[in-house]
């Protein structure tokens, strides 16, 4: 017998199948989708704040600055800042 000799062995990893590139995805989805499948999915955006939360968050800002007058712009404006970074 004039042969190779061929040894196998057990391999317990497996390998995720290769993914072509010229699947229509792009790079970006492609991720998403291994990090899902991963169970690593990318954390979403927090909801913007309502109205109706802005209009609460303003209406504070305004009892706390001694109910000034004419800054009710600069009041909203606070409020969505500060309802964004929570």
């Amino acid at each position: 017998m004039t042969g190779k000799i061929i040894i196998m062995t057990a391999d317990t990893k497996k390998t995720p199948p290769a993914v072509s590139t010229n699947s229509g995805y792009t790079k970006s989805t492609l991720m998403v989708m291994a990090r899902s499948a991963l169970g690593k999915a990318p954390k979403s955006e927090p909801a913007a704040p309502s109205q109706a939360e802005i209009a609460s968050k303003a209406f504070e800002i305004w009892m706390a600055r001694g109910q000034e007058q004419g800054h009710d712009q600069e009041h909203w404006y606070e409020a969505e800042r500060q309802l964004q970074q929570r």
